[in-house]
């Protein structure tokens, strides 16, 4: 499924290039090589994606595992973006420093392309288990998509932003790490997930 559905999602951007480079062989103009640079920044993104969600599907621990203060983690992360507030406390867990970024750049990422500001981002010790919590002012995601949206290449209806592997990759990760990722409204904020990971 993960191979008939990444070869789908690479024919797009692949078509853009090979129109762009008749286009630019026809007549040279700077906004086409633009263009084209971004269609193949998009096609690295999507392949790196695609084998980071192949191998994690076989991996039955994170490879390599530290000491990880994820709240430092997090703030660098949060620090990428424009209008996200952090609200955290000190968790330091065992796991994979680069794919717990790569979790949290998935979800901020997820908030921006699909939510609305502002994104707020919480941080809480419960137990052995750490709760990171991302929000955002959007509508949320309709309760008969709340376990599709975790689905390699699923994306809500009408909606072509991004590759449909972000929230995959979270849940995948996390669990991983002795976790898992879930859409979460609150009353107050219809539009959140929430990513449980143990800590010891």
């Amino acid at each position: 499924m993960l191979l008939a559905n990444a070869s789908h999602e690479l024919r797009t951007p692949l078509s853009r290039i090979r129109l762009g480079v008749e286009l630019f062989e026809a007549k040279p103009d700077p906004r086409i090589k633009t263009e084209l640079a971004r269609d193949i920044a998009e096609l690295d993104d999507l392949i790196e994606e695609i084998l980071l969600a192949s191998r994690l599907d076989i991996a039955a621990a994170p490879p390599a595992t530290e000491d990880v203060d994820l709240l430092a983690l997090v703030a660098e992360e949060c620090a990428h973006y424009k209008g996200v507030t952090l609200d955290g406390e000190l968790v330091v867990l065992r796991g994979d420093s680069r794919l717990l970024r790569r979790l949290v750049r998935n979800l901020l990422d997820n908030a921006q392309r699909h939510g609305r500001p502002p994104i707020r981002v919480e941080l809480r010790r419960n137990g052995s288990r750490a709760s990171l919590s991302v929000i955002d002012a959007g509508e949320g995601i309709p309760p008969s998509a709340r376990e599709q949206v975790f689905l390699p290449f699923h994306r809500l209806r009408g909606d072509r932003k991004g590759a449909g592997l972000g929230l995959a990759l979270v849940r995948q990760i996390a669990r991983l790490h002795g976790g898992d990722a879930m859409v979460t409204p609150r009353p107050d904020a219809p539009s959140c997930i929430v990513v449980q990971l143990r800590i010891a």
